[in-house]
């Protein structure tokens, strides 16, 4: 599968900006329970949430849809996934947290997949561009569980959600708004493989 241009991109765009903020709006009344009127807390950690939202939310989803503008959705999807290696890679640079030996062969065979994936050994073309932008993706991603395994900052999992999705929904919007990504929106049917939907 490859992406059909900027149309398709801009009504993808769009499709996952409303489903973040679908998402930061159901979570949004558990959140307000589960802080029972902590809101200081939710204050004290404005720069998580900022972070949370701008780089694991809508950045790791720009990034995503910049890289498969320029190559294969698959190709971009393996990319982005081995964001739990850069997350072991992390752990152990940063903070001297060395992996097991299970964990280093796990990231062995996820880097040689990917060496595969790419072609890299036939010498195949492989889009920079699109490649860089995956990694941005999968560095977003692994930004997600960083931020998200964090247990010292005394906010709910839910309100750290919440907070990041409604900061991430309305970057992406922010965004589309800018122009630097396209957000389209059609009634138009949906056109699949071997059959066609409403929207």
């Amino acid at each position: 599968i490859k992406a059909s241009g900027k149309n398709s991109w801009g009504k993808s765009a769009a499709a996952v900006a409303v489903r973040i903020l679908v998402a930061a709006i159901v979570l949004v009344p558990i959140a307000a329970v589960q802080l029972r009127g902590r809101w200081l807390v939710l204050r004290c950690n404005l720069p998580l949430l900022a972070a949370y939202g701008l780089i694991a939310v809508a950045g790791c989803q720009l990034a995503f849809f910049n890289a498969v503008a320029q190559m294969q959705v698959g190709v971009a999807l393996l990319i982005e996934y081995t964001a739990p290696v850069a997350v072991v890679a992390w752990l152990w640079l940063r903070h001297g947290q060395r992996p097991g030996w299970l964990t280093l062969l796990g990231a062995a065979i996820g880097a040689t997949g990917l060496v595969f994936v790419l072609d890299l050994i036939s010498g195949a073309q492989v889009s920079a561009a699109g490649t860089a932008w995956a990694l941005a993706a999968m560095a977003g991603a692994a930004c997600y569980f960083v931020l998200s395994s964090q247990e010292t900052h005394g906010l709910p999992a839910t309100a750290l959600a919440a907070g990041g999705l409604l900061i991430g929904g309305a970057a992406m919007l922010l965004a589309g708004v800018i122009g630097i990504v396209p957000l389209d929106a059609s009634t138009a049917p949906v056109s699949f493989a071997a059959f066609s939907a409403p929207w």
